[in-house]
């Protein structure tokens, strides 16, 4: 429970935007695996993401809360890469391309918000002590 002492609500925010954006994405690889709009690069990016998160938790890097934000991103545009054509047929009225419409919203939902929440943590302290330094005393 150390790691968790002094941390500040951006970190709170990017730790359940990684919770929620893992969370989908297991709902999600079981619920459509079979399905034209999942991608393993999706689960990865995410995944990825997830693994950013923890740096953020064991190490005070400045740039580790960037790390998650743009994989969710990434895996979101890909997510409705694979979709729209989905949704399209859906407009359209036509069953030409196939997949489940309602897994590409549902689930584009869900990682959206991660995403904005991922991105949102960016910009807010990680933890209480980030960019306080401890001065040197030289005595002579």
């Amino acid at each position: 429970m150390v790691l968790f002492k002094d941390r500040t609500l951006g970190f709170w925010i990017g730790f359940m935007a990684a919770s929620l954006m893992l969370v989908a994405n297991i709902v999600f690889i079981i619920v459509n695996h079979g399905d034209r709009t999942f991608s393993f690069i999706t689960f990865g990016l995410i995944i990825a993401g997830v693994l950013g998160e923890l740096l953020v938790l064991l190490k005070n890097y400045f740039f580790a809360p960037l790390l998650p934000a743009v994989s969710f991103g990434v895996a979101l545009s890909m997510h409705f890469y694979l979709g729209f054509p989905t949704l399209s047929d859906v407009v359209n009225g036509v069953n030409f391309i196939g997949g489940n419409p309602q897994a590409v919203v549902i689930f584009g939902i869900a990682f959206a918000v991660g995403t904005i929440a991922a991105l949102i943590s960016c910009f807010m302290k990680q933890s209480k002590s980030e960019g306080v330094t401890n001065p040197v005393h030289i005595s002579k």
